[in-house]
């Protein structure tokens, strides 16, 4: 079994561009840099990895809300320094069943809770629910490399499988799902099936109804201040949202993925790359509309899209800048830094 890497999440026992571009560009010019947006055009060496990378987003984008659940943690920006605790707080406007999930940077996808300490994952309608709650036996702490993960806590109101219980092993004391490329098959609740009647011909008087809170969660070094993190955050009174790559370091051919959260329904206005060679590149084509809806996970390119964003042939520094719309016309600008080698 490959080695868990702690790319956010570390489990202890506490025994105690100058050029605008605004159309696609072939993947085959000489002329890109940097970080810039392409035609998509898949070979087949690469259809394996497509594979698993979609598999992983399809879930990690997953959004649902048939009830009003929020998950927060101890620190408003999610922004960690290596070695500090992370303690989690979920909470249901209704009484359901809780499985929280984080999909590191190294893209495992690691089953938090319920645990080896906590095995009851039963929560009543307004209970706040920490994880790790006071007294008990467990710890979370950020770990290197830094990296960006995202947690997301899956509350439904019948206690009914979320993750497939064959395709699970221990990882230490917490559950790693074996197999990245099936879990959009792992995840049980994505199939919107007719609930199956009772004995009778009854239809069953409580059907399944489930919803999901999403949270992203920030390592950083804090002897290395000035080093790319690949995450950035930013707050306009009541609103804050969030945006980060798939990795802070990237090599010439790399896919790049640029994710979004805010706590509003937001439009994404404008997403820039200025690279190391000093150009700025745009990374929407043309006539693009990208909507963000309040709490989810937005994964550009979304899967529908024909364009993708890879990283190009200049060593260096990129930062890439996004500009978000509320429906009020409130504008928050995010910005943040990778790196791209030869």
């Amino acid at each position: 079994m490959k080695k868990v890497v702690g790319a956010l999440l570390i489990f202890a026992l506490s025994t105690i561009c100058g050029v605008a571009w605004a159309d696609i560009k072939p993947s085959t010019t000489t002329a890109t840099r940097d970080i810039v947006l392409v035609e998509e055009e898949e070979g087949e060496g690469e259809k394996e990895t497509a594979e698993v990378a979609a598999a992983v987003l399809d879930v990690e984008e997953l959004h649902k809300n048939d009830f009003s659940v929020t998950l927060t943690s101890d620190k408003e920006d999610g922004v960690y320094g290596i070695g500090d605790n992370i303690v989690l707080t979920f909470k249901s406007e209704a009484d359901a069943y809780l499985t929280v999930l984080d999909f590191t940077s190294s893209g495992q996808i690691l089953v938090l809770f319920p645990n080896k300490w906590v095995e009851n994952n039963r929560v009543k309608a307004g209970e706040e629910v920490k994880i790790p709650a006071e007294g008990q036996k467990f710890a979370m702490k950020a770990g290197g490399p830094v990296g960006v993960d995202v947690v997301k806590a899956i509350a439904t109101n019948n206690d009914v499988p979320v993750v497939d219980p064959e395709n699970r092993e221990l990882a230490g004391p917490f559950a790693v799902l074996k197999d990245a490329k099936n879990a959009t098959r792992d995840i049980l609740l994505v199939e919107d099936e007719e609930p199956e009647p009772e004995p009778g011909g009854e239809t069953p008087s409580d059907p399944l109804r489930w919803s999901v809170a999403s949270l992203a969660v920030m390592t950083r070094d804090p002897e290395k201040a000035d080093a790319p993190t690949g995450f950035g955050v930013a707050v306009n009174g009541d609103w804050t949202a969030k945006a980060w790559t798939n990795g802070t370091d990237f090599l010439t051919g790399d896919l790049v993925f640029v994710k979004f959260i805010s706590d509003k329904p937001a439009k994404l206005v404008s997403l820039v790359n200025l690279g190391a060679s000093e150009n700025e590149n745009n990374l929407l084509p043309e006539g693009t509309d990208v909507s963000i809806e309040a709490g989810e996970i937005l994964v550009l390119p979304r899967k529908d899209d024909k364009w993708k964003l890879v990283a190009a042939s200049k060593t260096g520094k990129d930062v890439i800048k996004a500009k978000l719309a509320a429906e009020d016309g409130t504008e928050l600008e995010l910005s943040f830094a990778v790196t791209v080698d030869e």
